[in-house]
């Protein structure tokens, strides 16, 4: 219910607002009452819901859990509410979740055009083939002229596209269908694996799971924990994924002898910088404050790529489908100078 009702934007929105109204001194009930009441009736009417939770004695995190908020973002609030920190994960993950959404607005603003324009493309193709080129064909054919080499490999590529079409579905499906039991069947370690290797995919999620390791872990050690015992409350406070898996291999790795940079650097899911900044700060004593502050400084190197990458979307996109419709009216001309040669 709260999935369908309450957008991210607002829940990111919300959850920032409440770690403002946290760090002014408010109580947690006192802070939900006074954000409650700048939200829509629809959304209040579910905030009084989280409240009424609250007040049976059930926990803040469960409380969040209710909303249906992503499992990152229950996981690093459960993290720093055991080692204090929750004001300002509240206020870290509500800013991330305003982001999020606005890089996705803007993607969305950035292939709007571009697809009406494909959609476009694709009736005028549609038209040409069953309408105009048939024409040319007669035409032909009563003057004995032969259709042009590139007129004809646009027409058998134009008669192709329905079954194009449909084994590109086909194949979603499938693919679908595949990752559907790899990841029921394979460890989340397996699959970060197989992801990063993805060329196009490797970078951000590099700077991703930097970001949310560098965030968390270095939260809790500001706060006073030894490495161990961060990485055992985020083993028993991460749900099943990918960072519950990395905390218990760095455990084992740790009680093997290694030090942290090195199990860092014996898998491709991080920054080779964090390792850097892990050993400058085990060398100062400040590693808690070094890895926060590196977190912050990944999370603006992200924005930043996301939005380069975003910039150049829509100008690929124009000179594909340009290009194509081009090759159209190209295949169309041809036939019509052919014949203007032939006469």
């Amino acid at each position: 219910m709260f999935k369908k009702k309450w957008k991210r934007a607002s829940q990111g929105i919300f959850l920032y607002k409440l770690g403002l109204l946290l760090s002014k001194g408010y109580s947690i009930n006192k802070s939900i009452e006074l954000v409650k009441s700048h939200l829509p009736d629809k959304e209040q009417d579910l905030i009084e819901d989280l409240l009424e939770t609250l007040s049976n004695g059930n926990s803040v995190l469960d409380v969040f859990s209710r909303l249906n908020l992503p499992d990152e973002v229950i996981s690093s609030l459960s993290i720093n509410s055991v080692n204090g920190n929750l004001t300002n994960s509240l206020l870290e993950n509500g800013n991330f979740m305003k982001k999020k959404t606005e890089w996705q607005e803007r993607l969305n603003k950035a292939i709007r055009y571009p697809l009406f324009l494909l959609f476009l493309t694709v009736w005028i193709g549609i038209l040409f083939y069953y309408f105009l080129f048939p024409q040319f064909s007669l035409l032909f054919s009563s003057l004995e002229v032969k259709t042009p080499a590139f007129t004809s490999i646009m027409l058998s590529f134009l008669s192709l596209f329905p079954y194009l079409l449909v084994t590109v579905l086909l194949l979603s499906l499938v693919g679908w269908v595949a990752v559907y039991y790899a990841r029921r069947n394979t460890s989340c370690s397996y699959r970060m694996r197989v992801l990063t290797s993805i060329p196009f995919m490797r970078s951000f999620l590099l700077l991703m799971n930097s970001h949310y390791f560098s965030m968390n872990f270095g939260s809790m050690l500001k706060s006073g924990l030894s490495v161990t015992d961060a990485l055992i409350i985020m083993e028993k406070h991460m749900k099943k994924g990918f960072f519950q898996e990395e905390s218990m291999r760095l455990q084992k790795g740790l009680l093997d002898g290694k030090t942290l940079p090195e199990l860092l650097l014996e898998t491709p899911f991080y920054l080779q910088g964090m390792s850097d900044i892990i050993r400058f700060g085990q060398a100062n004593g400040e590693l808690g404050r070094e890895l926060v502050q590196y977190g912050e400084w990944i999370l603006i190197e992200l924005e930043e790529k996301i939005l380069s990458n975003l910039q150049k979307i829509q100008p690929i996109l124009f000179s594909v489908i340009g290009g194509f419709v081009l090759l159209m009216f190209a295949s169309m001309l041809l036939p019509m100078f052919q014949l203007m040669e032939a006469l």
